[in-house]
């Protein structure tokens, strides 16, 4: 079923960080939240989506994805360069394209209601900055529906994090 759309649509990559499993029980647990956040990234008819496991992802989980979003998705094996807006759970990835892009990264952290960063801590203070957490898969999809008003939120604190790293 093809979408209709009008307009540009923004380029977004998922990009998940290494998950540790040994069976087929955990694995599926790791490739079903991948699913769940394809699903709503491909359920939003503005987004064209890239997916970009990481390079120690089973077979059994790329190809399960394959198999589930056949050419509704772009398949990647190395960082496109030409995203707009990373989608993670916690893949460096995200700082790489907020800092190529000056556009906030959005971490998918399903665990819990909320997060609290380590005070004084260099990696926690760049990652709050250039990053917008979704406890939800409700919120991944208000955060692209919403996407300037969170980009505009998080301009300052990224422009001052940028011009600090700098000195």
């Amino acid at each position: 079923m093809e979408k209709k759309t009008i307009g540009v649509k923004m380029k977004v990559l998922y990009a998940p960080s290494k998950r540790e499993y040994n069976d087929d029980l955990h694995g599926n647990v790791a490739c079903g939240f991948d699913v769940m956040v394809l699903e709503t990234l491909v359920g939003l008819e503005m987004l064209e989506v890239s997916y970009l496991p990481h390079i120690q992802t089973s077979l059994k989980i790329v190809k399960s994805i394959k198999d589930i979003f056949g050419d509704s998705i772009c398949y990647c094996k190395n960082a496109p360069k030409k995203i707009e807006v990373v989608v993670s759970d916690v893949s460096n990835m995200v700082l790489k394209y907020a800092f190529l892009t000056q556009k906030p990264s959005i971490l998918c952290l399903f665990g819990f209601n909320g997060i609290t960063y380590p005070t004084n801590d260099k990696y926690y203070s760049m990652l709050e900055s250039v990053t917008h957490n979704v406890y939800s898969l409700e919120e991944l999809k208000k955060a692209f529906l919403e996407y300037s008003v969170i980009q505009k939120a998080k301009i300052t604190k990224m422009q001052e994090f940028f011009r600090g790293a700098v000195i």
